[in-house]
C-alpha cells in the first residue's frame, strides 16, 4: 500500500494561500498592462474606442474581452493588435485570475 502521508512537497495548500497565490500571480501578469491601463487600471489605453476604463468592467467582461483578444474576433480600436499579442500565451486560469485582479483594483 502506498504511504500518503501529507509532506512539505505534497501538503494540500489551504483555500487562503490558493487565494494568495492567485491573486499573486495575477499581480505578476497584470504588470504588463499598467503601461497602457495604469496601476489601477484607471487610464484610458491609447486609441481605444469607448474611452473605456477597466476597472468599471465586471470580471465576466474582462474575462469575455480577454478570450476575444486572445481568439482575435474582439476589436475595440487601435489597440488591438496589442492586445492580440498580450493575451496570446494566457491560459484560461490566467485570464480567470486577471479578471478576478482588475475587477477588484479599486474596491
Amino acid at each position: 500500500m502506498q504511504d500518503i502521508t501529507p509532506t512539505e512537497d505534497n501538503q494540500a495548500t489551504s483555500p487562503s494561500q490558493l487565494a494568495t497565490t492567485i491573486t499573486s500571480n495575477a499581480s505578476d501578469l497584470y504588470k504588463k498592462c499598467i503601461a497602457c491601463h495604469g496601476v489601477k487600471g484607471d487610464k484610458i489605453a491609447p486609441g481605444s474606442v469607448g474611452d473605456v476604463l477597466i476597472y468599471d468592467l465586471s470580471k465576466n467582461e474582462i474575462i469575455e474581452s480577454l478570450k476575444g483578444y486572445k481568439a482575435r474576433t474582439l476589436d475595440k480600436g487601435g489597440t488591438a493588435a496589442i492586445m492580440y499579442l498580450q493575451t496570446a500565451n494566457l491560459s484560461n486560469d490566467d485570464m480567470e485570475a486577471l479578471g478576478e485582479y482588475i475587477s477588484n483594483l479599486n474596491k
